[in-house]
Order: C-alpha cells, then sequence, then structure tokens
C-alpha cells in the first residue's frame, strides 16, 4: 500500500470517528442544534449534497466517456472514476437524506410524487442513474468487459442519464419561483458544468495520487480541467454580470449578498481565488507538470463546495417580503446563518464514509493490486 493510501485511510477514518458525535446529535436532537431555520430552512447539507451528486455524475462522465470512446490513455483515471461517482453519489444522498425532517420516509418520494413534481422526477432520475452505475461498474471493474459493446451502449445511456440528473439538480433549484436569485434558465448548465469541473478534477487528483500516470494523460487531464475551468468562468460571468445589470431587486439583493456581504471571502476569496484563479494560472504556465496539476485539480475539487454554499444561501437569506425580518422574533427566525458544529461534524462525517467507500473499492476491485489479481485469473482457471 503506498503512503498516499495509507493517508488517505488515516484522513477518511479520523473524518468518520470524529464527525460520530455529529451524527448522534442529529438523531437524538433532530435539528435543534442547527443554525438553520424557518427563513433559511437549507444549509451546509444541502450544500455537500449538491456538491458530492455534481462530482458523481462528472466523475461518471468521465468514466463512460472513455470507456465509451476506448481512450486508452485515460484509463486508470476512468477505472477510479467509477469507485468515485458510486461513493460521492452515496454521500451526496445521505447528506440530504440528514437533512430531511422526516429521513426514514424519504421512500415515499418514489411512491407518492406527482408528475408535475421536478423533486419526483429527480428521484427516479436518481435511481436510474445509480442502476446505470451499478451495471457500468460491474462490466467493467469487475467482469473486466471493458471493450464490449454492451460497455459502449450503457456508457453512452449512463452519461444521457447523468446529465439529466445533473442538470435536474439545478432544474430544483432554477423553478422555484419565489426565490428570484435561483430563477434562471442558466441554473442547471451551471450545475451540470461545475459538476464536470469538480468531478473531473476528483478524479484528476486521486489518479495522479495513486496511480502511476505517463505524462500524456497528465496533460490531457489537465487540459480537460482547463477547458471546464473557461467554460465555468464564461457562463458564471454571464449569469452574474447580466444580473448585476439588470438590478433587478429581488435577484440584485442576493448577489449583493453574495459579493460585498459578511461572507463575500467564500466568493472572491475561496471559490474565485483559490478556487478558479490559482489553477487556472498552474494549468496555464504548468500545465506539463504533474505537482501542477495535481495540486489545481485538488483546488478546484477541495472548493467545489463554495459554489453551492454561493448558490443556496444567499437565494434564502434575503427576505421574500421587506420587513419580514422585524415582524417576527424567535429561535430559527433569522436571516443570519453559519453551520454549527454539530453541522460542520456531520459534514466530516459525510466526507469520511465517503472516502472509505471509496478506498475500499478501490483496494477491492479498481487498485493496481486488483487489477493484477483479475489479470491471473484465466491463467489459474486453466
Amino acid at each position: 500500500m503506498r503512503a498516499a493510501e495509507k493517508v488517505l485511510w488515516a484522513l477518511a477514518a479520523a473524518g468518520t470517528v470524529l464527525g460520530i458525535f455529529g451524527l448522534v446529535q442529529r438523531f437524538t436532537g433532530g435539528h435543534v442544534e442547527a443554525a438553520y431555520g424557518s427563513f433559511i430552512p437549507w444549509g451546509l447539507w444541502v450544500a455537500i449534497y449538491a456538491m458530492l451528486i455534481g462530482m458523481s455524475a462528472g466523475s461518471f462522465i468521465l468514466a463512460a466517456a472513455v470507456h465509451s470512446l476506448h481512450f486508452r490513455e485515460l484509463t486508470p483515471a476512468a477505472r477510479l472514476a467509477l469507485p468515485l461517482a458510486l461513493a460521492t453519489f452515496i454521500g451526496g444522498i445521505l447528506a440530504i437524506w440528514l437533512d430531511l425532517g422526516h429521513p426514514f420516509r424519504a421512500w415515499k418520494l418514489l411512491l407518492s410524487t406527482g408528475f408535475s413534481s421536478v423533486m419526483g422526477w429527480m428521484a427516479w432520475f436518481y435511481l436510474a442513474y445509480f442502476l446505470a452505475l451499478c451495471l457500468l461498474f460491474w462490466m467493467v471493474l469487475v467482469r473486466r468487459q471493458d471493450g464490449a459493446g454492451s460497455v459502449r451502449a450503457l456508457g453512452i445511456v449512463g452519461i444521457l442519464l447523468a446529465l439529466l440528473f445533473g442538470g435536474g439538480e439545478g432544474a430544483l433549484f432554477g423553478v422555484v419561483g419565489a426565490r428570484p436569485f435561483w430563477q434562471s434558465g442558466m441554473t442547471p448548465v451551471l450545475f451540470i458544468l461545475e459538476g464536470l469541473l469538480s468531478g473531473t478534477a476528483l478524479v484528476t487528483f486521486v489518479t495522479l495520487l495513486l496511480e502511476d500516470t505517463r505524462t500524456g494523460a497528465t496533460v490531457t487531464l489537465g487540459r480537460l480541467i482547463l477547458g471546464l475551468l473557461g467554460l465555468s468562468i464564461l457562463f458564471e460571468w454571464a449569469e452574474l454580470s447580466i444580473g448585476y445589470y439588470a438590478s433587478i431587486p429581488a435577484y440584485a439583493d442576493g448577489l449583493r449578498l453574495m459579493l460585498f456581504g459578511q461572507f463575500a471571502w467564500v466568493f472572491w476569496g475561496v471559490h474565485l481565488g483559490l478556487g478558479t484563479l490559482l489553477p487556472l494560472a498552474l494549468l496555464l504556465w504548468a500545465g506539463r507538470s504533474r505537482w501542477a496539476v495535481a495540486t489545481a485539480a485538488a483546488l478546484v475539487a477541495s472548493t467545489a463546495l463554495s459554489t453551492k454554499l454561493n448558490v443556496v444561501i444567499p437565494g434564502l437569506a434575503v427576505p421574500e417580503i421587506q420587513g419580514l425580518q422585524d415582524a417576527y422574533t424567535g429561535p430559527g427566525l433569522s436571516f443570519q446563518y453559519f453551520p454549527t458544529v454539530m453541522e460542520w461534524l456531520v459534514g466530516l462525517w459525510i466526507m469520511g464514509v465517503a472516502g472509505l467507500i471509496f478506498l475500499a473499492v478501490y483496494r477491492l476491485v479498481a487498485g493496481p493490486a486488483a487489477q493484477t489479481r483479475g489479470a491471473e485469473k484465466p491463467a489459474l482457471q486453466g
């Protein structure tokens, strides 16, 4: 086992163990210890859910594209992308499940939903995507059928499903007419792009950390991140600049809160500085360097949460009616939000569990040792 893998095991295990304290608080005290309330009903866990689901879609699309197009140079990255897609999907579902008021009734969304409900459609998209992910995982990593026509066909179907539920996740926000900050046809597109970017970045970082990749594969992965980063900048600029110039009060208030409010450092420092400009500089000036590509990928992946927080919180922290913040007072009736220790601990537990799932799958079926065992099986059987 490589030193890097040992470090990842230690970090994932530590996050899971420490997070148990927050998990106990969540189930014994419900949502009482959380900072969200009646005015801001969504917080850190919804942002983690949106981030991880997007990463899963991005990782899966990368893996499916490589296996469908037989791009051998990126096979090591595609091999890790499937376990990452599985782990981040489970982590995202855990995050939104823990955010529910009655998590043990979540199954009713599949059986008691209306066809006019975007959330209802999303539940079925999630199920279809999960089945496609598990099937492709089984065919490529367990049965070693990479290159078969069925893998290519399933990969194409899976890409369509990933785009559907990645865009549908953005539509969950974009169709909320009461929240002008979210209501935009660009929202689903941005969610897809951000998922592709963060998923590709996560796969790239983990691949360069755990696998021996050639310079050509490193450069190709770096260029993929660079291209997706450029598209994300273009579309985000279009969304924010038009909204700022139009100055529609209901939208502009949320935008000003994100750009100049109490937590503006999340946008300018974390998202724009660490998550956009620094990776962009590394990829442009040192795109052939393994450490530069790995660092840029790590920065993009680790700051992905900021993009979702910048969507979720500003859209909720603006009063829907002028003076609403003064009309009623009491616990939970506040437009100020910052996650509590319990929320951070639960988020840490979710990340730790997702990490352990990935590492366990990597060790069993996706890592070099597992690939060697798989290659030896036909000879042993003969």
